[in-house]
């Protein structure tokens, strides 16, 4: 019973530390002037894009196994 509660913990804490990360990477990028160019909001769209369908692609493959 004691191991759940742990596990349950540890998972909260990842989902909060995760919440500090994502927000600490957005100010860094945002703290970028080339973040605030076309250029830069494109490939940020485009990667980020492309990222997200690779995960997902391999996610469904996954666990169609």
């Amino acid at each position: 019973m004691k191991s759940k509660r742990i596990l349950l913990l540890a998972e909260l804490a990842l989902i909060v530390a995760g919440v500090f990360v994502f927000r600490s990477l957005w100010m860094l990028l945002d703290s970028l002037v080339f973040m605030h160019t076309l250029p830069a909001l494109w490939l940020s769209l485009v990667g980020g894009s492309l990222i997200t369908v690779w995960a997902l692609h391999y996610i469904c493959q996954y666990d169609g196994k």
